[in-house]
């Protein structure tokens, strides 16, 4: 069931309607204010904030992106490893067969 959280990212006041709960979205918008306020720091005086915004919006796609990238070859050496125990398996299979 779809809730109304109310966070604050950038010192803006944000409703976000959500099927998690309150403290998930409240963790993805500390998340992003963090990187926000990363990227401010140690700025200029004068910040563009939506592009500061875009800035952070490529920084997490990059995370995700690197993430998903992780998971592939996590994957991949399971899906390996399973057809070699699987091979081995019906190898054994076999030779009990034989006997």
């Amino acid at each position: 069931m779809k809730q109304t959280v109310e966070v604050e990212i950038a010192g803006q006041r944000l409703s976000i309607r959500s099927d998690e709960g309150p403290a998930y979205v409240q963790e993805l918008a500390d998340y992003v204010d963090a990187q926000l306020r990363q990227l401010v720091a140690g700025g200029r005086s004068t910040i563009n904030l939506q592009r500061v915004a875009l800035l952070v919006a490529i920084q997490l796609a990059d995370e995700l992106f690197r993430e998903k990238d992780l998971h592939r070859q996590f994957r991949q050496r399971v899906g390996t490893k399973l057809d070699a125990l699987e091979s081995a398996l019906n190898e054994h299979q076999r030779r009990l067969e034989d006997m």
